[in-house]
């Protein structure tokens, strides 16, 4: 299992839970999927009380800690004074923000449908397809919560998705007497070069992160993906038409070309450049489209007046 799908696997854990959680207890694996998720800004580190800790030797007794010449120690009462580091002191919790906006833009849920907290544990992600995409903590939630169900479902047609982790007994969401589209968040989405995608039904998707990463420049080896500094939302998926524009500005080495000589060379209909990266209405404020657009403007230099088109980062080191 790859790191991305181990951290994800994790990740659809913490979720299930409220609260917080010491990196103290966790195991070495489990520190790996955090630091993942980190990076990702899945998980946030959290103000806690650091006048006591978890003994980091029998990680059984709370001690109060203080502090000598060298740093930080742990008064155990089984083990006495136990040097402490800064990540036993470390306290973490989910970023349930994170997951939603991750999940509506793997659905391509428009920017316009706002994300509905019905309860801390329930929430409408939106629509796709006019069904209401619904997150929850558990499956048992339909049971337990019938009217806050019934809330998170309205404005919908047809069935609704229901997407959580999987539950640790089995249990089967149409037992509710409802018709629901069940989608166990470990199946049916996938963590892929920092972002989360979308498994339709019956499709198989391989994890090769070798396929998303910079190879020119910050592209990556088919000019599908761009990676871009700043943009918290990871590397920026491409269309083809979008891809052929950026390996046609790639091929002229950061040469001024004329729009024409561009989009021939990308094999293109489209006048101008431009012409396949605007988002349209319904797609504004989606990082998705918006993502592309900004690749766009960082990466692509016009100059009106000649009609020339370059891309800086396309030029040989000398």
């Amino acid at each position: 299992m790859s790191n991305n799908a181990q951290a994800w696997t994790y990740a659809s854990r913490l979720f299930v839970q409220t609260g917080t959680f010491l990196e103290a207890i966790l195991s070495d694996t489990e520190r790996q999927n955090l630091n993942v998720l980190g990076r990702l800004k899945a998980v946030t580190q959290v103000a806690a009380d650091s006048s006591y800790a978890l003994c980091p030797y029998c990680q059984m007794e709370r001690g109060r800690v203080t502090r000598d010449e060298d740093g930080l120690l742990c008064d155990c009462i089984d083990c006495g004074s136990v040097r402490l580091t800064e990540s036993d002191l470390r306290t973490w919790s989910f970023n349930a923000d994170w997951l939603t906006k991750q999940i509506r833009l793997a659905l391509d849920i428009p920017g316009q449908q706002a994300a509905t907290q019905i309860t801390k544990d329930l929430w409408r992600l939106g629509y796709r397809d006019h069904h209401a995409v619904i997150l929850a903590r558990n499956v048992e939630l339909i049971f337990r919560q019938p009217k806050d169900w019934a809330r998170a479902c309205a404005g919908g047609r047809g069935a609704p998705w229901l997407i959580t982790p999987k539950p640790l007994r089995e249990i089967d969401p149409s037992d509710s007497g409802q018709k629901i589209e069940w989608l166990p968040m470990e199946d049916r989405f996938m963590l892929f070069g920092g972002a989360l995608r979308f498994i339709v039904p019956g499709q198989f998707i391989t994890q090769d992160e070798g396929d998303i990463d910079p190879v020119h420049g910050p592209f990556s080896k088919d000019f599908s993906w761009v990676h871009l500094e700043d943009w918290e939302h990871g590397p920026i998926a491409l269309t083809d038409a979008q891809a052929a524009v950026f390996r046609a500005l790639w091929h002229f080495e950061g040469a001024p070309q004329l729009a024409e000589r561009v989009m021939n060379k990308a094999g293109l209909g489209s006048t101008k450049p431009i012409d396949v990266f605007k988002v349209k209405s319904q797609n504004r404020l989606d990082p998705k489209y918006e993502g592309q657009l900004q690749a766009y403007k960082m990466l692509i230099s016009t100059e009106r007046r000649a009609g020339t088109y370059a891309m800086a980062c396309a030029k040989r080191q000398a």
